[in-house]
């Protein structure tokens, strides 16, 4: 049993307790107090201070008299004399996180424990804890201080994906790995279905290291340069205004003129735009709404289009494939897009096209119809593009995923390095939130602001994170847990062994796997 100390004082949700002698306590340990009955409370450390008897201020400067004019100790033995026995502790500040009985069952916070019980770390005894905080979808083992337990910590995917989950850190915190490895364990479960806009074809490499991508890994591209990918085609039918709108800024005539225009060439009004003359268009708008446009307005609208029917493979007469990729997202699959060569215009323009295609399937699905399906997670990265203060005002398709979609069983996952760039309604919404390391105080204050859970408590361990360590706040965990993200090689290997180094992927040089199945 790992012995910790013993409690000396509690007071509703805040304990205090003496550290035994040469035993270690650190910032974010969670511990347990062992209470009457077989009961036990859970304990998470935030704060340290030292007391002595010496520690009165009359004590100190008697201690200072045996120092000389520079500081330093004119006789050690005498010193030591004073200082010696256990005159000093070491007291640690804490808040109860839950308590369990002596059946095993969690309770939140209602009481406290006795004097002087029992202070000891984590153990596999502590079943009941670590159960809840298992989940399907693995994501890191649990950290408690500076060391890391080989206890799995996950999110269960029936609960978090449909509530929107979160996950915010700066450059090299890990952000990139912790969706490879989500993604991972989405591959595993087959439950659940998952769209990633990969800004920088990062994601395959590692994916593709999964021995059953084969079966749940679709990779698409518009420039497919590889065997792996699909070339992505969109037909021209397939835009609508607020896919133009979505990609660029207009000014309010142009606006007007892009709706005006949708509404008077119907279905086929982008490649009308697109065929036809700037003054043959004014003219026939003028006629049906006896509006007269000026001819840079079109000429700004017809520049848009134009690019992204170069850009995106738009088409007519050629099959869509976006139909298909939204029967591998109903099936469980997760679907990459590949978004590297594609000008932030394109970008753009696709991620709400292809978002607002799947909104609307699954919102046009009955009941029995749904529940037949699989639930969807859109991956957003760089989220405050469309999910900003003034871009969440426009109520655009990403908007309404945050506020409508858990009806229809689609979620959205936020990837962002600036939080606070956010609209707070969007953050309001995010039910569960991976916090890993934020350099800016902005940036924490507004998570903390925001978070379900209460993590004010944390600032010292967030403020401290280091790589790849992460808080995990969500609704159906009684407290944010501090977690050390798994490698993604590594989660790999532990999950899949063999299978995964022999995995074959399409388009994957055979050096990209070594002997012990990192990539290299």
């Amino acid at each position: 049993m790992d012995y910790k100390g013993r409690l000396t004082y509690a007071k509703g949700t805040y304990v205090e307790f003496v550290v035994a002698p040469n035993q270690d306590a650190d910032f974010g340990d969670i511990l347990v107090v062992e209470g009457k009955n077989g009961d036990r409370f859970y304990i998470r450390a935030y704060d340290f201070k030292v007391k002595s008897r010496w520690s009165g201020i009359n004590n100190v400067g008697y201690l200072m008299n045996k120092l000389d004019g520079d500081g330093q100790v004119q006789n050690q033995e005498e010193l030591d004399f004073f200082l010696g026995g256990n005159h000093t502790v070491k007291i640690g500040m804490a808040e109860q996180l839950c308590y369990a009985d002596g059946q095993g069952q969690l309770f939140n916070p209602k009481t406290c424990p006795d004097f002087f019980c029992e202070v000891r770390g984590l153990s596999p005894e502590d079943s009941s804890l670590l159960a809840e905080m298992r989940g399907d979808l693995e994501i890191g083992f649990l950290k408690s201080g500076r060391g890391v337990l080989e206890l799995p910590v996950g999110i269960y995917g029936s609960k978090a994906i449909t509530e929107h989950v979160g996950i915010f850190g700066t450059t090299g915190s890990g952000k990139s790995n912790l969706v490879k490895v989500l993604s991972g364990s989405v591959i595993d479960s087959g439950n659940y279905g998952l769209l990633i806009f990969d800004v920088h074809n990062e994601y395959y490499r590692d994916l593709a290291l999964h021995p059953e991508i084969n079966g749940r890994l679709v990779v698409y591209n518009t420039n497919p340069q590889s065997d792996y990918a699909r070339k992505l085609t969109v037909n021209y039918n397939e835009f609508d205004p607020e896919h133009i709108t979505a990609c660029a800024t207009f000014s309010e005539p142009q606006l007007d003129a892009i709706y005006k225009l949708s509404t008077v060439l119907q279905e086929n009004w982008m490649k009308t735009v697109l065929q036809n003359e700037t003054a043959d268009i004014i003219d026939e708008v003028n006629e049906s709404t006896g509006q007269k446009f000026q001819s840079r307005t079109i000429s700004k609208i017809k520049s848009i289009c134009w690019n992204l029917e170069q850009e995106l493979n738009v088409r007519e007469g050629e099959g869509s494939a976006i139909d298909e990729l939204l029967q591998e997202l109903e099936q469980g699959k997760v679907v990459l897009i590949e978004l590297k060569n594609v000008s932030p215009v394109g970008e753009q323009a696709l991620s709400t096209l292809l978002s607002k295609k799947l909104l609307q399937s699954y919102a046009a699905k009955s009941d029995d119809e749904r529940s037949k399906v699989k639930p969807v997670m859109i991956v957003l990265e760089e989220a405050h593009r469309f999910l900003g203060k003034k871009e969440y005002g426009s109520n655009n398709v990403f908007a309404r995923l945050v506020s409508e979609a858990r009806k229809f069983n689609l979620g959205l996952c936020v990837v962002d390095q600036q939080p606070r760039l956010l609209a707070d309604k969007v953050l309001s919404q995010l039910n569960t939130l991976f916090i890993l390391g934020l350099a800016s105080k902005a940036d924490r204050s507004k998570l903390e602001a925001m978070c379900r859970k209460d993590i004010l408590q944390q600032r010292n361990e967030i403020k401290n994170l280091d790589c790849g360590e992460m808080i995990v706040a969500t609704n159906y965990m009684r407290f944010a847990a501090p977690v050390k993200v798994h490698k993604f090689e590594e989660f790999l290997l532990r999950r899949n062994g063999d299978a995964m180094i022999q995995a074959t992927a399409p388009g994957l040089p055979m050096n990209a796997i070594s002997q012990n199945g990192f990539t290299v």
